[in-house]
């Protein structure tokens, strides 16, 4: 059988034997694939990229029983600023979880691809930026995968949605209503402008400190939900920096 190449990210691995690991790539074409990079632990091994998440690289691969093998690859773009930074890194874990949770489907692979292309390649470049594009991609991957709505009425009251209200959003469904006690009107627009924006400006938002936290709070809440799992690591962040 010929070999296959391919265009990824890598978004994590895992020790397989002595001296192999089993790497998670995620493909615009194939969606999430595992693929066997053999001797990758060995000293000097041409694969040893393959042991390095965020990273886009190109692949050569070769199937057998269902199994894709390693047999050549080159790094595209190594994204190397986020392993310089704790928050980068721990968002772009976050990022890496998130896809490995989501996207065994190849129908929403490249949406999902190009969109951790952005978040990586901000996040290595702009490190400072992410809480953005923490809240920011965690709404975009929702709405990929079908899982979110555009807030535009109250659902008690039926007036539309505005940015000096106030509302409460349920994670279960996005209902919407107002409260004096809930989430901004700005913060809803952010939402509603993660979901459609254009992928080259979705991590392009200036926000406040109020404004971010909010939407760090609801996009890990909505997360959580609707994926069954809990989604901590920027607790794990908070609590490492403290």
């Amino acid at each position: 059988m010929d070999p296959v190449n391919c265009r990824g990210i890598i978004l994590g691995s895992r020790e397989y034997k002595e001296k192999d690991r089993l790497v998670s790539v995620l493909t615009p074409e194939m969606g999430l694939i595992t693929v066997c990079a053999k001797g990758t632990a060995k000293p000097g091994s041409r694969n040893a990229f393959a042991s390095v998440p965020f990273m886009i690289v190109d692949l050569v691969l070769t199937t057998s029983h269902g199994y894709y093998y390693l047999k050549d690859g080159s790094v595209v773009e190594n994204n190397s600023g986020i392993m310089n930074n704790l928050e980068a890194m721990t968002v772009a874990s976050h990022i890496s979880e998130c896809l490995k949770d989501s996207t065994y489907d190849a129908a929403d692979a490249r949406q999902a691809y190009e969109l951790a292309v952005y978040a990586f390649y901000v996040l290595s470049c702009s490190p400072e930026k992410y809480l953005i594009v923490y809240s920011a991609f965690n709404w975009r991957l929702l709405t990929i995968l079908g899982l979110t709505v555009e807030y535009v009425t109250c659902e008690l009251t039926g007036a539309p949605v505005t940015r000096d209200g106030r509302y409460v959003l349920s994670p279960a469904g996005g209902s919407i209503n107002e409260s004096s006690a809930g989430m901004s009107g700005e913060s809803v627009f952010a939402l509603n402008y993660f979901a459609e924006c254009d992928i080259k400006d979705l991590f392009a938002v200036k926000a406040s400190e109020n404004i971010i936290n909010e939407l760090k709070r609801f996009t890990t809440d909505y997360l959580s939900v609707q994926f069954d799992k809990e989604y901590n690591a920027l607790a794990t962040l908070d609590a490492l920096n403290k």
